[in-house]
């Protein structure tokens, strides 16, 4: 998720709060596969569901980090300690990659990545964490579906799909 200054987050949390058709969307992608995130990530996941446990239901969460003890508390996260390890994961099922910013830029260039689900958040937000600049001539978007303000989404979402240029 990102603005179009691409802001991700901004002191561990979403600035813009919780989007329910965002989350939505993320869930229905993501469901039976599973989700890499950095330990920062994990943490904000964390505080926003209030648990340690359980907290993508139906996915399996791994957690790219080069310290395994961080994972204590998280007793049903899975601990992938370096990139390669992700990839090797990879060639064996479809595997989501979803932040925080230091974890899309060790991806984003790899020849492995061949999909982006972008959601765009028509708003300005302030914050300290971004989405890493990639060459628009690398990608191709050829999916987008815009989604107006709503009482599931408190600013305007476009959902892009963008694929890797050969």
């Amino acid at each position: 998720m990102t603005n179009d200054k691409r802001v991700i987050g901004n002191k561990g949390e979403m600035p813009w709060g919780r989007m329910l058709r965002d989350l939505e969307y993320f869930k229905k992608l993501t469901m039976g596969f599973p989700v890499v995130v950095g330990y920062n990530t994990l943490v904000s996941i964390s505080e926003m569901s209030r648990r340690s446990t359980n907290l993508l239901p139906g996915r399996t969460l791994c957690v790219l980090t080069r310290d395994q003890n961080k994972l204590t508390r998280f007793t049903d996260c899975i601990w992938l300690p370096d990139v390669m390890s992700v990839i090797n994961l990879s060639q064996r099922i479809r595997v989501f990659i979803a932040g925080g910013e230091n974890v899309y830029r060790q991806f984003i260039d790899l020849p492995e990545v061949r999909t982006i689900y972008m959601t765009r958040i028509i708003a300005n937000y302030h914050g300290d964490t971004f989405f890493p600049n990639y060459s628009a001539d690398d990608w191709l978007t050829i999916q987008r579906e815009n989604h107006a303000v709503s009482e599931k989404n408190k600013h305007p979402l476009i959902f892009e799909t963008l694929i890797r240029r050969k």
